[in-house]
Protein backbone atom coordinates (compact mmCIF):
# COMPACT_ATOMS: atom_id res chain seq x y z
CA UNK A 1 0.00 0.00 0.00
CA UNK A 2 1.62 3.68 -1.14
CA UNK A 3 0.59 6.87 -0.17
CA UNK A 4 1.12 6.50 3.38
CA UNK A 5 2.78 9.58 5.15
CA UNK A 6 1.95 8.58 8.61
CA UNK A 7 5.23 6.65 9.85
CA UNK A 8 4.44 8.54 12.87
CA UNK A 9 0.88 8.48 13.44
CA UNK A 10 1.36 5.33 16.08
CA UNK A 11 1.63 8.29 19.19
CA UNK A 12 1.05 11.50 17.65
CA UNK A 13 -0.99 11.96 14.35
CA UNK A 14 -0.41 15.68 12.44
CA UNK A 15 -3.44 18.01 12.48
CA UNK A 16 -5.67 18.02 9.18
CA UNK A 17 -4.99 20.28 6.47
CA UNK A 18 -6.21 21.10 3.55
CA UNK A 19 -3.53 19.70 1.31
CA UNK A 20 -5.05 16.49 2.72
CA UNK A 21 -8.13 17.36 1.45
CA UNK A 22 -6.90 17.86 -1.86
CA UNK A 23 -4.94 14.84 -2.25
CA UNK A 24 -7.67 12.30 -1.00
CA UNK A 25 -9.95 14.14 -3.38
CA UNK A 26 -7.65 12.44 -6.31
CA UNK A 27 -8.50 8.90 -5.17
CA UNK A 28 -9.96 7.04 -8.13
CA UNK A 29 -9.53 3.61 -6.39
CA UNK A 30 -12.17 1.79 -4.33
CA UNK A 31 -13.00 1.24 -1.62
CA UNK A 32 -12.09 3.96 0.22
CA UNK A 33 -12.40 3.95 4.21
CA UNK A 34 -13.42 6.58 6.08
CA UNK A 35 -13.77 7.23 10.03
CA UNK A 36 -14.16 9.69 12.35
CA UNK A 37 -14.61 9.83 15.67
CA UNK A 38 -15.08 12.60 18.42
CA UNK A 39 -12.41 12.69 20.91
CA UNK A 40 -11.27 14.11 24.29
CA UNK A 41 -7.60 15.50 24.88
CA UNK A 42 -8.25 14.55 28.63
CA UNK A 43 -6.18 11.96 29.50
CA UNK A 44 -9.53 10.12 31.33
CA UNK A 45 -11.18 9.53 28.05
CA UNK A 46 -8.30 7.73 26.46
CA UNK A 47 -10.22 3.85 26.62
CA UNK A 48 -13.78 5.84 26.05
CA UNK A 49 -11.52 7.41 22.71
CA UNK A 50 -10.27 3.65 22.09
CA UNK A 51 -13.92 1.79 22.27
CA UNK A 52 -15.47 4.61 20.31
CA UNK A 53 -12.74 3.79 17.27
CA UNK A 54 -13.04 0.23 17.87
CA UNK A 55 -16.88 0.24 17.28
CA UNK A 56 -16.41 1.95 13.82
CA UNK A 57 -13.72 -0.69 12.53
CA UNK A 58 -16.97 -3.31 13.38
CA UNK A 59 -18.80 -1.45 11.28
CA UNK A 60 -16.35 -1.53 8.23
CA UNK A 61 -15.35 -4.76 9.18
CA UNK A 62 -19.09 -5.53 8.43
CA UNK A 63 -19.54 -3.33 5.54
CA UNK A 64 -16.21 -4.69 3.75
CA UNK A 65 -18.00 -7.83 4.33
CA UNK A 66 -20.40 -7.25 1.89
CA UNK A 67 -18.57 -6.46 -0.92
CA UNK A 68 -16.97 -8.95 -3.79
CA UNK A 69 -13.09 -8.03 -3.43
CA UNK A 70 -10.03 -9.49 -2.81
CA UNK A 71 -9.70 -11.13 0.54
CA UNK A 72 -5.61 -9.58 0.26
CA UNK A 73 -6.44 -6.29 0.17
CA UNK A 74 -9.72 -6.20 2.95
CA UNK A 75 -7.14 -7.69 5.16
CA UNK A 76 -4.87 -5.18 4.60
CA UNK A 77 -7.07 -2.59 5.12
CA UNK A 78 -8.33 -3.84 8.46
CA UNK A 79 -4.66 -4.19 9.07
CA UNK A 80 -4.03 0.04 8.99
CA UNK A 81 -7.43 0.07 10.79
CA UNK A 82 -6.33 -1.59 13.58
CA UNK A 83 -2.64 -0.14 13.30
CA UNK A 84 -4.21 3.02 14.84
CA UNK A 85 -4.02 3.55 18.33
CA UNK A 86 -2.64 0.64 19.38
CA UNK A 87 0.41 2.44 21.32
CA UNK A 88 -1.01 4.12 24.93
CA UNK A 89 0.50 7.43 24.38
CA UNK A 90 -1.47 8.12 20.87
CA UNK A 91 -4.28 8.55 23.16
CA UNK A 92 -2.87 11.04 25.56
CA UNK A 93 -1.99 13.38 22.37
CA UNK A 94 -5.48 13.53 21.01
CA UNK A 95 -7.59 17.08 20.16
CA UNK A 96 -11.22 16.91 19.41
CA UNK A 97 -11.72 14.70 16.82
CA UNK A 98 -9.67 11.64 15.07
CA UNK A 99 -9.77 11.07 10.97
CA UNK A 100 -8.47 8.23 9.23
CA UNK A 101 -8.73 7.45 5.88
CA UNK A 102 -7.56 4.13 3.96
CA UNK A 103 -7.91 2.78 0.24
CA UNK A 104 -5.33 -0.18 -1.63
CA UNK A 105 -3.44 3.47 -2.04
CA UNK A 106 -3.82 5.82 0.87
CA UNK A 107 -3.24 5.73 4.62
CA UNK A 108 -4.11 9.31 6.61
CA UNK A 109 -4.43 9.37 10.07
CA UNK A 110 -5.25 13.18 11.35
CA UNK A 111 -6.30 14.61 14.78
CA UNK A 112 -9.37 17.71 14.30
CA UNK A 113 -9.37 20.61 16.25
CA UNK A 114 -13.04 20.47 16.43
CA UNK A 115 -15.42 17.60 17.17
CA UNK A 116 -17.30 16.20 14.46
CA UNK A 117 -20.97 15.88 14.91
CA UNK A 118 -20.64 11.56 15.51
CA UNK A 119 -18.35 8.95 15.17
CA UNK A 120 -18.60 7.81 11.43
CA UNK A 121 -17.60 4.07 9.93
CA UNK A 122 -17.94 4.26 6.32
CA UNK A 123 -17.09 1.86 2.99
CA UNK A 124 -17.80 3.38 -0.39
CA UNK A 125 -16.57 4.30 -3.73
CA UNK A 126 -14.49 7.81 -2.51
CA UNK A 127 -13.85 9.41 0.72
CA UNK A 128 -16.36 11.34 2.76
CA UNK A 129 -14.97 14.84 3.31
CA UNK A 130 -17.76 16.51 4.64
CA UNK A 131 -16.60 16.85 8.04
CA UNK A 132 -13.04 17.09 7.27
CA UNK A 133 -14.00 19.75 4.61
CA UNK A 134 -15.90 21.87 7.28
CA UNK A 135 -12.68 21.58 9.93
CA UNK A 136 -10.29 22.97 7.16
CA UNK A 137 -12.14 24.87 5.89
CA UNK A 138 -13.47 27.21 8.43
CA UNK A 139 -12.19 30.69 8.92
CA UNK A 140 -11.43 30.45 12.63
CA UNK A 141 -8.35 28.73 12.41
CA UNK A 142 -5.25 30.05 12.62
CA UNK A 143 -1.64 29.62 14.11
CA UNK A 144 0.68 30.96 16.43
CA UNK A 145 4.78 30.99 15.50
CA UNK A 146 6.50 31.43 19.45
CA UNK A 147 10.17 32.28 19.39
CA UNK A 148 12.25 33.25 22.31
CA UNK A 149 16.37 32.68 22.06
CA UNK A 150 16.12 29.85 23.60
CA UNK A 151 13.23 28.22 22.49
CA UNK A 152 10.62 27.84 19.21
CA UNK A 153 7.13 26.43 18.92
CA UNK A 154 4.22 26.39 16.79
CA UNK A 155 0.43 26.66 17.58
CA UNK A 156 -2.82 25.08 15.69
CA UNK A 157 -5.57 27.55 17.33
CA UNK A 158 -8.93 28.37 16.70
CA UNK A 159 -11.36 30.25 18.72
CA UNK A 160 -11.86 27.74 21.60
CA UNK A 161 -8.57 25.28 21.02
CA UNK A 162 -5.03 24.91 21.15
CA UNK A 163 -2.60 22.35 20.06
CA UNK A 164 0.77 22.42 19.80
CA UNK A 165 2.05 21.07 16.52
CA UNK A 166 5.55 18.43 16.14
CA UNK A 167 7.74 20.48 14.16
CA UNK A 168 9.78 19.11 11.35
CA UNK A 169 13.81 18.13 12.48
CA UNK A 170 14.59 21.20 9.97
CA UNK A 171 13.37 23.59 12.15
CA UNK A 172 15.62 25.06 14.35
CA UNK A 173 14.50 24.02 18.28
CA UNK A 174 16.82 27.44 19.73
CA UNK A 175 19.13 30.24 18.34
CA UNK A 176 22.27 28.12 18.84
CA UNK A 177 21.07 25.31 16.98
CA UNK A 178 20.19 27.75 14.10
CA UNK A 179 23.75 29.09 14.59
CA UNK A 180 25.70 25.66 15.05
CA UNK A 181 26.19 25.90 18.51
CA UNK A 182 25.64 24.63 21.57
CA UNK A 183 25.04 26.01 25.04
CA UNK A 184 27.64 22.80 26.00
CA UNK A 185 29.68 23.55 22.36
CA UNK A 186 30.17 27.41 23.17
CA UNK A 187 30.84 29.87 25.62
CA UNK A 188 27.56 30.63 27.59
CA UNK A 189 28.42 34.43 27.75
CA UNK A 190 29.27 34.24 23.80
CA UNK A 191 25.98 32.47 22.95
CA UNK A 192 23.86 35.50 25.23
CA UNK A 193 26.26 37.96 23.57
CA UNK A 194 25.21 36.60 20.52
CA UNK A 195 21.19 37.29 21.33
CA UNK A 196 22.48 41.37 21.08
CA UNK A 197 24.07 40.57 17.22
CA UNK A 198 21.76 41.42 14.55
CA UNK A 199 23.96 39.50 12.20
CA UNK A 200 22.92 36.25 14.24
CA UNK A 201 19.40 37.37 15.08
CA UNK A 202 18.77 37.83 10.81
CA UNK A 203 20.49 34.37 10.41
CA UNK A 204 18.30 32.68 13.21
CA UNK A 205 14.92 34.47 12.24
CA UNK A 206 15.88 33.35 8.39
CA UNK A 207 16.63 29.92 9.25
CA UNK A 208 13.00 29.55 11.69
CA UNK A 209 10.74 31.31 8.92
CA UNK A 210 12.33 29.46 6.27
CA UNK A 211 11.60 25.96 7.71
CA UNK A 212 8.34 26.87 9.22
CA UNK A 213 7.41 28.07 5.48
CA UNK A 214 8.53 24.89 4.08
CA UNK A 215 6.97 22.36 6.73
CA UNK A 216 4.24 24.28 8.07
CA UNK A 217 2.62 27.40 7.90
CA UNK A 218 3.73 27.95 4.11
CA UNK A 219 1.75 24.60 3.11
CA UNK A 220 -1.79 26.26 4.41
CA UNK A 221 -3.39 29.14 3.80
CA UNK A 222 -4.09 30.10 7.68
CA UNK A 223 -3.24 33.27 9.02
CA UNK A 224 0.45 33.21 11.25
CA UNK A 225 0.61 35.08 14.38
CA UNK A 226 3.94 35.85 15.62
CA UNK A 227 4.69 36.08 19.66
CA UNK A 228 7.81 36.98 20.53
CA UNK A 229 9.32 40.10 22.55
CA UNK A 230 8.67 43.97 20.91
CA UNK A 231 12.45 44.24 20.16
CA UNK A 232 12.64 41.56 17.56
CA UNK A 233 9.24 41.44 15.82
CA UNK A 234 10.90 44.33 13.47
CA UNK A 235 14.11 42.48 12.43
CA UNK A 236 11.99 38.72 11.98
CA UNK A 237 9.05 40.79 9.67
CA UNK A 238 12.03 42.46 7.85
CA UNK A 239 13.40 38.59 7.27
CA UNK A 240 10.54 36.88 6.93
CA UNK A 241 9.01 35.77 3.45
CA UNK A 242 5.79 34.02 4.99
CA UNK A 243 2.55 35.41 3.18
CA UNK A 244 0.73 34.41 6.23
CA UNK A 245 2.30 36.41 8.93
CA UNK A 246 0.07 38.81 10.34
CA UNK A 247 0.99 42.40 10.74
CA UNK A 248 0.04 42.32 14.22
CA UNK A 249 1.96 40.11 16.26
CA UNK A 250 1.90 39.58 19.86
CA UNK A 251 4.43 41.37 21.72
CA UNK A 252 5.90 39.65 24.83
CA UNK A 253 7.41 36.51 26.22
CA UNK A 254 5.26 33.35 24.68
CA UNK A 255 6.45 30.91 26.37
CA UNK A 256 5.47 33.10 30.23
CA UNK A 257 2.13 33.23 28.16
CA UNK A 258 2.10 29.55 27.69
CA UNK A 259 3.10 28.69 31.09
CA UNK A 260 0.06 30.54 32.27
CA UNK A 261 -2.38 28.94 29.97
CA UNK A 262 -3.20 32.47 28.42
CA UNK A 263 -1.59 31.76 24.36
CA UNK A 264 -4.82 31.31 23.05
CA UNK A 265 -6.73 34.39 24.86
CA UNK A 266 -3.93 36.30 24.44
CA UNK A 267 -3.97 35.77 20.10
CA UNK A 268 -7.96 35.19 19.31
CA UNK A 269 -8.39 39.04 19.32
CA UNK A 270 -5.83 39.50 16.77
CA UNK A 271 -6.83 36.14 15.26
CA UNK A 272 -10.32 37.51 14.75
CA UNK A 273 -9.82 40.92 13.99
CA UNK A 274 -7.65 39.43 10.77
CA UNK A 275 -9.87 37.32 9.98
CA UNK A 276 -12.61 39.04 9.56
CA UNK A 277 -10.93 41.35 7.15
CA UNK A 278 -10.42 38.57 5.23
CA UNK A 279 -14.03 37.34 4.98
CA UNK A 280 -14.65 41.05 3.94
CA UNK A 281 -12.18 40.66 1.12
CA UNK A 282 -13.61 37.39 -0.12
CA UNK A 283 -17.19 39.25 0.02
CA UNK A 284 -15.73 41.83 -1.66
CA UNK A 285 -14.36 39.38 -4.69
CA UNK A 286 -17.47 37.76 -4.85
CA UNK A 287 -19.67 41.64 -5.06
CA UNK A 288 -17.02 42.51 -7.76
CA UNK A 289 -17.45 39.02 -9.68
CA UNK A 290 -21.15 38.80 -9.32
CA UNK A 291 -21.34 42.60 -10.71
CA UNK A 292 -19.70 41.00 -14.21
CA UNK A 293 -22.10 38.07 -14.24
CA UNK A 294 -19.15 35.91 -12.41
CA UNK A 295 -20.78 35.29 -9.32
CA UNK A 296 -24.20 33.25 -8.40
CA UNK A 297 -26.23 32.62 -5.67
CA UNK A 298 -29.27 30.23 -6.86
CA UNK A 299 -28.35 26.79 -4.86
CA UNK A 300 -29.67 25.24 -7.95
CA UNK A 301 -27.26 27.13 -10.61
CA UNK A 302 -24.17 26.45 -8.24
CA UNK A 303 -25.14 22.70 -7.60
CA UNK A 304 -24.53 22.43 -11.82
CA UNK A 305 -21.36 24.87 -12.07
CA UNK A 306 -19.77 23.11 -8.74
CA UNK A 307 -20.35 20.04 -10.79
CA UNK A 308 -18.72 21.28 -14.24
CA UNK A 309 -15.95 22.45 -12.08
CA UNK A 310 -17.18 26.57 -13.02
CA UNK A 311 -16.63 27.12 -9.57
CA UNK A 312 -13.36 29.15 -8.30
CA UNK A 313 -14.42 30.39 -4.81
CA UNK A 314 -17.58 28.93 -3.00
CA UNK A 315 -19.01 30.54 0.70
CA UNK A 316 -20.94 28.75 2.44
CA UNK A 317 -23.01 29.79 5.52
CA UNK A 318 -21.14 27.75 8.48
CA UNK A 319 -24.57 27.52 10.08
CA UNK A 320 -26.74 26.43 6.70
CA UNK A 321 -27.52 23.18 6.43
CA UNK A 322 -30.13 22.04 3.06
CA UNK A 323 -30.88 18.61 3.11
CA UNK A 324 -30.77 16.65 0.34
CA UNK A 325 -27.78 15.89 -2.05
CA UNK A 326 -26.32 16.57 -5.89
CA UNK A 327 -26.72 14.14 -8.62
CA UNK A 328 -23.39 14.01 -9.89
CA UNK A 329 -23.88 13.52 -13.63
CA UNK A 330 -26.66 16.15 -14.11
CA UNK A 331 -25.74 18.64 -11.70
CA UNK A 332 -29.50 18.72 -9.68
CA UNK A 333 -30.27 19.30 -6.36
CA UNK A 334 -32.23 16.22 -4.91
CA UNK A 335 -33.62 17.73 -1.74
CA UNK A 336 -34.17 15.58 1.18
CA UNK A 337 -37.10 15.64 3.58
CA UNK A 338 -36.24 18.79 5.55
CA UNK A 339 -34.73 18.15 8.88
CA UNK A 340 -35.05 14.16 9.15
CA UNK A 341 -31.19 14.59 10.12
CA UNK A 342 -30.52 11.39 7.65
CA UNK A 343 -29.62 12.92 4.49
CA UNK A 344 -27.33 14.35 3.34
CA UNK A 345 -26.34 18.48 3.13
CA UNK A 346 -26.65 19.79 -0.15
CA UNK A 347 -23.89 22.37 0.61
CA UNK A 348 -21.34 19.55 1.53
CA UNK A 349 -22.34 18.04 -1.30
CA UNK A 350 -21.47 21.25 -3.36
CA UNK A 351 -18.14 21.87 -1.73
CA UNK A 352 -16.61 18.43 -2.24
CA UNK A 353 -17.25 19.04 -6.18
CA UNK A 354 -16.14 22.24 -6.20
CA UNK A 355 -12.51 20.72 -4.41
CA UNK A 356 -12.83 18.42 -6.87
CA UNK A 357 -11.95 20.42 -9.63
CA UNK A 358 -8.98 22.49 -7.49
CA UNK A 359 -11.52 25.23 -6.51
CA UNK A 360 -11.75 27.27 -3.08
CA UNK A 361 -13.98 26.96 0.12
CA UNK A 362 -14.60 28.79 2.81
CA UNK A 363 -17.17 28.47 5.60
CA UNK A 364 -17.94 31.98 7.33
CA UNK A 365 -20.29 33.62 9.70
CA UNK A 366 -23.94 33.35 8.69
CA UNK A 367 -24.29 37.33 9.45
CA UNK A 368 -21.66 37.73 6.55
CA UNK A 369 -22.74 36.14 4.04
CA UNK A 370 -23.72 38.24 1.34
CA UNK A 371 -26.35 35.94 -0.06
CA UNK A 372 -29.72 34.19 1.80
CA UNK A 373 -29.50 31.11 0.17
CA UNK A 374 -26.24 29.83 1.90
CA UNK A 375 -24.01 29.88 -1.08
CA UNK A 376 -22.19 32.88 -3.00
CA UNK A 377 -20.16 31.27 -5.77
CA UNK A 378 -17.12 32.90 -7.80
CA UNK A 379 -17.37 31.72 -11.06
CA UNK A 380 -13.87 31.07 -13.28
CA UNK A 381 -16.69 32.34 -16.35
CA UNK A 382 -19.91 33.96 -16.74
CA UNK A 383 -22.69 31.67 -16.94
CA UNK A 384 -24.33 30.58 -20.03
CA UNK A 385 -28.10 32.50 -20.37
CA UNK A 386 -31.16 29.77 -20.36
Amino acid sequence: MSGNDNEEHETNAPMLEWRDINALTLAEESPCVTIYVPTSPVSNYREENRILYKDQIKKVRDALDEREMDKYVRAELLEQLESVGTNEVFWTHQQYGLAVFVSPERFLVRRMMRSPDEALGIVADSFHLRPALRETSNWMRYQVLCVSLQEVALYDCDRENIAEVDLHSDVPRDMGEALGKTENSANRKDFDRSGNDSTDLKQYFQAVDQAIRDHHNGRTNRPLILAMVSEHQGLFREVSGNPNLLETGLDQDPFEAIRQSQLGELTWPIAERASRTQVGRWIEHYQERQAHQEGESALDKVAYAATIGQIETLLIDEEARVEGTVDGDSGRVERGAAGDGRTDDVLDAIAEFVVRFDGQVRFIPGDRMPTDTGVAAVLRYAMQPE
